[in-house]
């Protein structure tokens, strides 16, 4: 996320007092219906012998009127012109009977943790915590988050650029989309494989020598063989428009997922990995538009690409997949005299809570006995995404960025002392912040061990009359 320099903008806007803070939201209401999630979710953990079914849903967000404020970047892009290529919500529901996952990629620049938590609200009552909401960091989208309004010559914000009605009919759409993929669900299989997209596509504005070109895929297939649904992991700025474009998009990832939609068949879905401290498209910001269409679909297709090969070619069978979930909530320090803190003062962002100085956020760890799927707050560098696979055990691992909220860029400590990452300390948390979050992920994948060694210490039900 490319801003205009916040320490200034925003103390000009503090000075001139044009800012004000939003109102708390309001209460989200009860299914008319009941739960329909809740009630599958009891059904199919109460059975003896469940096995695993998948389902995937989507459904469209684009915005249905002109004039949308678009995310990333700097003030200077104003308002859409139009439409380029559809928005989306995607989902993928897995459930092996005890415990399920309902995760959702939203073609967003980021959803924070109270929006996440609202989406729960109009789906379930007692299974919350299995829905996991993601964005794609799509920098072509609506302002979702309140950084992007109106700004006196481009410059000074003078109010938040979200439209609260907007994202209240996201809401009701992402959660009819999620019961429309548990409503889908049938027996499947889940394959896992990686891919490496060409080099020249790619680079790292920080540090250009560290330029991961590695994606990792699981692949749902019903019993038939078809595709289900598709999950694409790979890191980098969903940007390839660049700074001066007008027209909503879903940009590269959602190129992506079509072409694959296209051959594959199911429902594909792209989270973000590591893309932070700054993996981005590898074309100009002063290309000519119709040169930076060309390559924003270049760069999906080549990617959808090597997706497509990697499932024709063969992929590793998860055996026996079964769904373990663990979640944290946990505190994260903001620094009071950053940025963050003078952007929540402003009152540019939608109201949290804030107690001693911290605001609280979630991470969670989701695993499927071949691969682990951990979902992290904010924006990563690739070097801390290597110190989060490196905690994980299984041969196939997904790192979702901006994984149920959306807490700007966590750098090591060797970089947080390096002038180029100037940036990224401007727009963290803090200099904790990174460090909390490896320790969450630490003490989830702790959890998790945890919960292995307690069901296979469990005492094993007599066999059924009648088997061998």
């Amino acid at each position: 996320m490319r801003v205009l320099s916040w320490a200034v903008v925003g103390a000009l806007a503090w000075l001139s007092g044009c800012a004000g803070a939003p109102g708390p939201l309001p209460p989200v209401p009860r299914p008319v219906a009941g739960y329909f999630y809740d009630t599958f979710r009891d059904r199919r953990a109460a059975l003896a012998e469940p096995g695993l079914l998948v389902g995937a849903a989507k459904v469209k967000l684009t915005p249905t009127r002109r004039g949308v404020r678009i995310a990333g970047h700097g003030h200077y892009r104003k308002h859409s012109i139009g439409v380029l290529d559809d928005l989306w919500a995607r989902v993928l529901y897995i459930d092996s009977g005890e415990q399920a996952v309902a995760l959702v990629s939203l073609d967003f620049i980021g959803w924070m943790h109270p929006r996440v938590d609202r989406i729960r609200a109009r789906v379930s009552r007692t299974h919350p915590g299995s829905i996991l909401v993601a964005s794609t960091h799509n920098h072509d989208g609506p302002d979702t988050e309140g950084l992007w309004g109106n700004a006196v010559m481009g410059l000074v914000p003078l109010r938040s650029g979200v439209d609260p009605v907007y994202l209240d009919w996201v809401e009701r759409r992402v959660a009819t989309a999620i019961e429309r993929a548990v409503a889908a669900a049938r027996p499947a299989r889940l394959r896992a494989g990686r891919f490496e997209a060409p080099a020249g596509w790619i680079v790292n504005m920080r540090e250009p020598d560290d330029v991961p070109l590695t994606g990792t895929v699981l692949r749902a297939e019903g019993l038939d063989g078809r595709t289900i649904a598709t999950l694409i992991e790979f890191g980098n700025h969903a940007e390839a428009l660049q700074d001066e474009n007008r027209w909503l998009s879903s940009d590269w990832p959602g190129e992506l997922c079509r072409q694959v939609d296209r051959a594959l068949g199911g429902v594909s879905l792209f989270v973000s990995g590591p893309a932070g401290g700054m993996l981005e498209p590898a074309n100009q910001p002063d290309d000519p538009a119709p040169q930076r269409i060309a390559f924003m679909r270049g760069l999906g297709g080549v990617l959808a690409e090597g997706v497509i090969r990697l499932a024709l070619g063969g992929m590793a069978e998860l055996p026996h997949p079964r769904v373990r979930l663990q979640r944290l909530m946990f505190d994260l320090p903001i620094d009071p005299g950053g940025t963050v803190a003078l952007v929540m003062r402003l009152g540019l962002l939608e109201p949290r809570p804030i107690k001693d100085g911290s605001l609280r956020t979630e991470a969670a760890l989701v695993d499927l006995g071949g691969l682990q799927l951990v979902t992290v707050p904010g924006e990563i560098t690739p070097e801390v995404g290597r110190a989060i696979r490196a905690k994980l055990p299984g041969p196939y691992s997904m790192l979702v960025t901006l994984g149920l909220d959306h807490l700007a860029y966590m750098i090591s400590d060797r970089q947080r002392a390096l002038p180029q990452f100037q940036y990224e300390r401007d727009m963290s948390l803090g200099p904790e912040t990174t460090d909390r979050v490896l320790a969450a992920i630490d003490e989830l994948v702790a959890r998790m061990s945890a919960t292995h060694v307690q069901a296979e210490l469990a005492p094993k039900p007599p066999p059924a009359p009648g088997h061998h």
